[in-house]
């Protein structure tokens, strides 16, 4: 896999708590715009590819960057705080050679 960026993830535990987490990542910003009758909405992505190893799932945030950053007690603080995006997929992807294993991530 390879690697342009490090990122951040807060990954939710069973328990509702945020883990920090930081990976080495591929990271692909994807801008677009939603034509829709009443107005335009942007909508913007990222596809992130992060090892296979890595502790992301649908429901947690995800940051471009190394953020030094703790959850202490709701999610509003961290998205007050740094604007991370949501993920929206997370998906294992371990065909082929060893070399090319990674988790895709979707996030909005």
């Amino acid at each position: 896999m390879k690697k342009n960026n490090e990122c951040t993830v807060w990954h939710k535990k069973p328990d509702g708590a945020f883990i920090t987490l930081h990976y080495p990542c591929w990271w692909q910003d994807i801008e677009a715009e939603n034509i829709s009758k009443s107005e335009t909405t942007d909508v913007d992505t990222a596809k992130i590819h992060l090892p296979l190893s890595a502790d992301v799932s649908k429901g947690d945030y995800i940051a471009k960057g190394y953020i030094n950053f703790e959850v202490k007690e709701s999610a509003t603080e961290l998205l007050k705080a740094h604007k991370p995006l949501k993920v929206s997929t997370a998906s294992h992807k371990d065909y082929g050679s060893e070399i090319m294993h990674h988790t895709e991530v979707t996030a909005r």
